[in-house]
């Protein structure tokens, strides 16, 4: 006979760890809350230096344990540490069981873990105001972010701004002191999606998206155009905006000016002499007999013809721009010359008048002298 045994139940993936109660203690600190506080931590729990710490607002609506499942899946990882609060903003009666209420709302956030990760759960089970208690306790806690749940409704008018002044959420994102996530109910994601997808005002963005297999130009490799952006040089650079705006010669470094000094330096010197001679005495290139007419007028339209200058028209047109400057200045000179003699010979006649005035007034008064001593000795 064969006696069968029951196998042994599998233990519990967390275990129990102390917890703090100070309900009943009444006013709440600055650093001791009014709550009452549960901490559980799985078996395979190792915090380390790379371990972070979420904190999560859990109540009994739906987008909450929404909220809470989209952490726990997606953003917790082995030896992370998740702060859950349930924040009861009405006292709470002594005669009513409150830690019965706060080990069942544990028990369900645990089984929200269906990845079995490795991790430490502390329930915040607080009494007071919802914004208070929350500062409070990230004060204290010092997260890594901040996880709350929406109903995902966006209404408005004088509901929107009565919504916005009632939402925790909005709160949050405007006061929270640590990054904040808000996590919408699936169904209402996707419905705000199929909605911005049906607008005509997007389609132009859809169309271009749609274009490019859904991937966006920035996120693409550099074109050729952009390639050949970066390998042009900064006069090239220079030399395009100066022919696209229409500045002048002066503003476009790839034109140098020409001057007959430069020639006549280049024509002097071995290798422009050397060059010229090539140039001169180089015959003139003839079409082989092979080629056919077209091949030869494509030909004639490749070639360019190059003008030669001997130095003695070079020689010729200095001395002529030397001549031409010469007389140029001797013209300034002689202007300059006649309006000295006109403004000398004016200061000349200013003092000639200021003579004669002189001369007049003398006269004048000798006259009176003479006439002065007459009646003087007529009457002695």
């Amino acid at each position: 006979m064969v006696l069968l045994t029951a196998s042994p139940l599998p233990p519990h993936r967390f275990e129990q760890h102390v917890g703090f109660d100070n309900l009943p203690v009444g006013e709440a600190t600055k650093n001791n809350p009014s709550s009452f506080t549960l901490q559980t931590r799985h078996q395979g729990y190792h915090p380390s230096r790379r371990s972070r710490t979420f904190m999560i607002g859990v109540d009994e609506h739906s987008y909450s344990h929404h909220a809470l499942a989209w952490l726990l899946n997606n953003m917790v990882d082995d030896g992370d540490e998740v702060i859950c609060v349930r924040v009861m903003e009405s006292p709470v009666r002594p005669d009513k069981n409150y830690q019965a209420d706060a080990k069942k709302l544990m028990e369900t956030i645990k089984s929200k873990n269906d990845l079995n990760k490795a991790i430490s759960i502390v329930l915040e089970y607080s009494v007071g105001k919802l914004h208070d208690t929350f500062q409070q306790l990230l004060g204290i806690y010092n997260p890594s972010l901040l996880v709350v749940g929406t109903k995902g409704r966006t209404l408005g008018g004088f509901q929107g701004l009565m919504n916005a002044r009632n939402s925790f959420s909005k709160y949050c994102l405007q006061y929270s002191p640590v990054p904040v996530v808000v996590v919408r109910p699936d169904d209402k994601r996707l419905k705000k999606k199929d909605k911005r997808t049906q607008d005509p005002t997007r389609h132009s963005y859809a169309a271009m998206l749609a274009y490019n297999s859904g991937k966006h130009e920035v996120d693409g490799e550099a074109t050729s155009v952009y390639e050949f952006e970066k390998r042009i040089s900064a006069d090239e650079e220079a030399h395009r905006v100066a022919a696209a705006i229409g500045l002048p010669a002066k503003f476009d470094p790839t034109i140098k000016p020409y001057t007959a000094r430069d020639a006549h330096r280049q024509r002097s010197s071995p290798s422009g002499l050397a060059s010229t001679r090539a140039t001169s005495l180089s015959p003139p290139a003839t079409p082989t007999a092979g080629l056919s007419g077209d091949e030869d007028s494509g030909d004639d339209d490749d070639e360019f013809e190059v003008e030669v200058v001997s130095g003695d028209q070079i020689a010729s047109e200095e001395r002529k721009q030397a001549g031409l400057e010469r007389e140029q200045k001797e013209r300034l000179h002689a202007m300059e010359v006649g309006e000295a003699a006109a403004l000398l010979k004016s200061g000349k006649s200013e003092e000639l008048d200021n003579d004669e005035d002189d001369d007049d007034d003398d006269d004048d008064g000798d006259d009176e002298s003479q006439q002065n001593v007459t009646e003087d000795a007529t009457k002695s």
